[in-house]
Parts: C-alpha cells; structure tokens; sequence
C-alpha cells in the first residue's frame, strides 16, 4: 500500500435504520442513487451522475450497523490494520468490529472506538491500490471529546496526525484544534460540553452543498430537522447542523453567497421583501421562473429612480456650496494672476462631486 494513504479518509458509511439505505432523503437533497453492487449481502453502494459516493449498511440487515448505531462512519487508511488495533486496545480503546476482508475489491478494513468512545473506522487497501484518497461529498471532519488533547494524541499514534493550529473560541468550548498531516488541515477537535446530547455522535461529518439555504429546506420537507445555522464560520463558509428524517446527525457545508441570504427572509417587514425575494429566487430558480423575471424587473425599475435622485441631490448640494466659492474668487482674479485663481477654485467642487456621485452606487 502506498504510503500516502496513511492517515487518509477513504470511505464513508451510513449507518441507518431507514429501509431505503439514503436514496429516500438523500436522494432528495443530494441527488444520489443506488448502484448496483454484488460484493457484499446486504450492502448498499450509494453514489451520483459522476460514481460512488459512498456506502449504507441497515440496521437488522447488517451486524455492523446494529454495534456502532445510527451514524456517519468513516474510514480513514492505515498500511497495517493488524497493528492498528494492537495499539488501539494497548491505548484503552476497543475492536467494535473485527478485520473483514472486502469481497470483490480486496483489502481489509475494521471498525475501533477511541478511548474516550468516538467510533471510527480502518482500511488497508490491497496492494497497487491508488495513491490519494477517493473523492467525496464530505468536506470537513469534527470531533468533540473530554479531553481534545487525549483524543489528540491517540489519533497521532494510529494516523499520523498532528495538531496544526488553536483557535479559542470562549464559553463552553474553549479551543477549537486544527489537526491534518503537513500543511493539510483535515478536521478539528473542540470539547464535548454539557449541552451536547449522549445521542449525537462524537465525529460529526459536513457534506458538500452548492446553496446551504436550499439544502436546508429541501432536507426539511424530506422529513429531516433542523438543530443549528444556518450560520458563517471562518473561512466565509457557512454551515447547517441537521438529523435526516431517520435521525442520525449530518452537517450542511456551503459557499457563503449561497446561505447568505436566509438570515434577511422577513415576510413582515417591507423593507426586507427584495432580501426574502432574493433568497427564494436563489434556490428555486428552476422552478419558479415566473417570479425570479417580475423580482428582477421591479429591481431595474428601481436603480434609475434612485440614481436620479441621487444625482439631483448631488447637483443641489454642489451648486449651494460652489456659487459663494465662484463670487469670492471673481474679484480675486482680477486683483491678481488668473492662473493662481483657477489653480485655487477649481479643483475644490470636482472631488466633493466624485464623492457624492459613489455614495448611491454603494447602496446599490
């Protein structure tokens, strides 16, 4: 196994109780689908237009989603599952599910919880496998643990990962850990505070969206339910913590345009319809052209009129203060050089004139 899949996310599993294995609401609000896979009774290989994204295991039909329970299971690579769980048990964690070898791709992968009880999974690719990690819907990667600096400090003796920067955070978090493999962030660490639930899951996957605020609605009247966000995180990102409609626990991860205009939606206020128009119009544009042409067109109609007035409120306020500059520097010139007078009264209006003409343009 090549070398540079150590410490590398290769797969990720649903571990549900939903009979239809994520193609029910993941279908809806990821686009993904059921393909065909014979490698293994009872396992469902879920993927897109452009191939797997992943698995799905249902509980009753596989052993394995009946130990770890209803989550998102992932695996990240190791050269020597054997090892692995040797030091896994030395250090105080625990074998959930022994080594398996995967019928039809080959490799060998098992499943261990943490010392402090965080469910992650092992894989050993077989020999000539690819040298980087599949390519996926997930993008981020968060553990909450007692102790962040413990957990830490396990994950670098069986990974290689190491702690790459800290962020405080304040109240009941604390710090926020950046932890990857040489410059590459791959997940953080923040400590499992009071407020969180028993139930949810101590690593917490963010899955790739285009617009955060239509996954969002979407997911909900998928039967899934919103517990956080959406909100900004560093970065200029922004987030969503949901439960699909089968309870297990997911995160939303998306390009700041595409949530930015949630937030504005106020049906009350008149003053925040062109925001609540903006946000409707975003996510549901190919299904509600109709009102995204008539949002637009009152838009058009407004920006001349507000430009007009602006522009004549510009010219009132520079003619006010630029006839008295013109009279006084009338008897100047004549008493001295016409050159000095001009050098001294012209200049003054043009500056306050580009000035007055970029304030409307910014509340555009």
């Amino acid at each position: 196994m090549s070398s540079s899949v150590l410490g590398q996310y290769l797969w990720h599993e649903l571990l549900t109780t939903d009979p239809a294995a994520g193609i029910g609401f993941y279908g809806k609000v990821f686009g993904w689908k059921q393909l065909p896979y014979e490698g293994e009774p009872g396992y469902v290989l879920l993927g897109n237009a452009q191939g797997p994204v992943g698995g799905a295991r249902v509980a009753g039909k596989d052993p394995l989603a009946e130990k770890a329970g209803p989550n998102w299971l992932t695996y990240v690579g190791v050269s020597d599952i054997t090892a692995v769980l040797a030091a896994t048990e030395a250090k105080g964690g625990k074998v959930i599910h022994p080594v398996t070898p995967l019928a039809g791709m080959g490799g060998r992968y098992a499943v261990i919880a943490d010392p402090q009880g965080a469910i992650i999974g092992l894989f050993e690719p077989p020999a000539g496998a690819g040298d980087g990690p599949m390519a996926g819907p997930v993008s981020w990667h968060e553990l909450t643990a007692e102790d962040p600096q413990a957990a830490l400090q396990f994950y670098q003796a069986i990974f290689g990962w190491e702690l790459l920067a800290t962020h405080p955070m304040g109240g009941d978090v604390g710090n926020y850990y950046l932890f990857g493999q040489g410059t590459t962030q791959m997940g953080g660490v923040f400590i499992r505070g009071k407020g969180i639930t028993p139930g949810w899951p101590r690593w917490l996957v963010y899955l790739s969206v285009p617009n955060v605020a239509a996954a969002v609605e979407v997911a909900k009247a998928a039967g899934g339910k919103l517990l956080n966000g959406p909100h900004q995180v560093p970065g200029g990102n922004w987030i969503a913590q949901m439960l699909d409609s089968h309870g297990v626990a997911l995160a939303l991860h998306g390009a700041n345009e595409a949530a930015a205009a949630a937030p504005k939606a106020d049906p009350k206020a008149k003053a925040k319809a062109k925001a609540k128009a903006k946000a409707k119009a975003k996510p549901a544009a190919a299904k509600v052209k109709p009102k995204t042409k008539t949002k637009t067109k009152t838009k058009s109609k407004s920006k001349p009129k507000s430009k007009v007035a602006a522009k004549t409120k510009v010219k009132a306020k520079v003619k006010t203060k630029a006839k008295p500059k013109r009279k006084v520097a009338k008897p100047r010139v004549k008493a001295k050089a016409k050159g000095r007078a001009k050098s001294k009264s012209a200049p003054k209006p043009k500056p306050k004139l580009k000035a007055r003409r970029k304030a409307p343009r910014r509340g555009k």
